[in-house]
This record gives structure tokens, C-alpha cells and sequence, in this order.
């Protein structure tokens, strides 16, 4: 049996781990950009930079992934309560046989 406080237990650490790694992505790229920047004319500039910008696209897309998996299984917990109140109104309403 589905447990719903596992599915949304398990869409809270889902958005948990996409917003921590906001602040650390955002230094991390910011950091490695600025740095290219102060050592202009460095062999080293240019790979810097590259890594900043290289690694901002992947890691937003980890972080919406993440925000998209806690979205479905919320929305697949309320699925569940929806379908298991339907089930319990349909069997309330059924007609009860003779005894």
C-alpha cells in the first residue's frame, strides 16, 4: 500500500535538496567568473570562466528536475487520497445484500 506521508516526505526532501544547492551553485559560478575575471591574461582565465558557464545550465536543470520531482509526487499523493475517498464513498453507497 501507498503511503502518502512517504510520497510527500519524499517531495519534501526533493525541494529541500533543489533549494540548498542554490546558494552553493550560484557562488560556485559567480566565484569562478569573477576569479577569470581578476586574472585576465592568465592561461587559467579563459577554463575558469568556461567552468562557470559551463556548469550554470546543467546545474539549474538538476535543481527544476528536482523542483518537477516534488511537484509529481505531491501531486501523486493527492492523487492517492482522491482515489482512496472514491473507493470508501462507492463501497458506503453500495446496496447492502439480503442477511
Amino acid at each position: 500500500m501507498i503511503q502518502m506521508a512517504d510520497l510527500r516526505a519524499s517531495a519534501g526532501i526533493a525541494k529541500g535538496l533543489g533549494e540548498e544547492l542554490d546558494a552553493p551553485v550560484r557562488s560556485a559560478t559567480t566565484t569562478s567568473e569573477t576569479v577569470a575575471g581578476q586574472l585576465t591574461g592568465w592561461s587559467i582565465a579563459g577554463g575558469l570562466g568556461q567552468l562557470g558557464n559551463g556548469w550554470s545550465k546543467p546545474l539549474a536543470d538538476l535543481r527544476q528536475r528536482l523542483a518537477d520531482t516534488a511537484a509529481n509526487l505531491n501531486a501523486n499523493a493527492a492523487a492517492h487520497e482522491h482515489n482512496e475517498r472514491a473507493v470508501a464513498g462507492a463501497w458506503a453507497a453500495a446496496p447492502q445484500g439480503a442477511k
